[in-house]
């Protein structure tokens, strides 16, 4: 890339219309012989609208820019750090060990979209870190979907995780609880979908009762 044309491109990217940056960041792409490279130098010291007009553009590219969007998770913004991780998981560069760290995530949306794209993998890995989740995060939307990835890729020996949950003040969450010890179990006292509230609280007396059995067998 000649520098006149760098520079150029350089000066679009600081303009103030984002479809004038994005320009300028295809025009990286095309041009360069290394444009990742330059990407990640020129996203250092890029203010934030011009660093998501990049990422846009790299999201959509058919180039490959692992190594950039693994830097953008770390990003404060969680509106890029949910793009990062949605492109890594769509280039099949999502990593288990990478997503339970990313299930520490301040922001609820990103802690359920790594748990949404854990349901794709082998989550059995995550499963402890989910565990967690499904008992002690702040979102009642982030517990549900943990206790839901439980269902799918854990086993009798999550049921006392998910036994502590039917005290959740989220009704949805205490539903979720009852299907996962259905499907980690086999037992069945019920299906709390349409129940009356009386008839919730029994099946959930029962399954806590049926775990108090179970305790005093092992």
């Amino acid at each position: 890339m000649k520098q006149i044309g760098l520079d150029q491109i350089l000066r679009d990217l600081e303009d103030s219309d984002p479809e004038i940056k994005k320009m300028a960041a295809k025009a990286i792409i095309r041009e360069s012989p290394s444009p990742e490279q330059l990407i990640a130098d020129i996203l250092k010291d890029a203010d934030k609208p011009t660093a998501m007009a990049i990422y846009d553009v790299l999201f959509e590219d058919n180039k490959d820019f692992p190594a950039i969007f693994t830097d953008a998770a770390q990003d404060p913004d969680p509106r890029i750090r949910r793009q990062a991780i949605r492109y890594l998981f769509r280039r099949g560069a999502f990593d288990v060990k990478d997503a339970v760290t990313w299930l520490e995530d301040p922001d609820p949306f990103v802690r359920r979209r790594v748990i949404s794209y854990l349901f794709w993998l082998n989550g059995s890995s995550a499963i402890q870190s989910v565990t967690r989740l499904a008992n002690e995060d702040t979102d009642a939307s982030v517990r549900r979907d943990a206790i839901k990835l439980i269902a799918m890729w854990g086993d009798k020996n999550a049921a006392p995780y998910i036994i502590s949950t039917l005290e959740d003040p989220s009704v949805e969450v205490r539903m979720h609880a009852i299907h996962a010890l259905k499907r980690l179990t086999g037992e069945d006292f019920g299906d709390p979908i349409g129940a009356s509230d009386d008839e919730f609280e029994w099946i959930v007396a029962k399954w806590q009762g049926w775990w108090e059995i179970m305790k005093e067998r092992t």
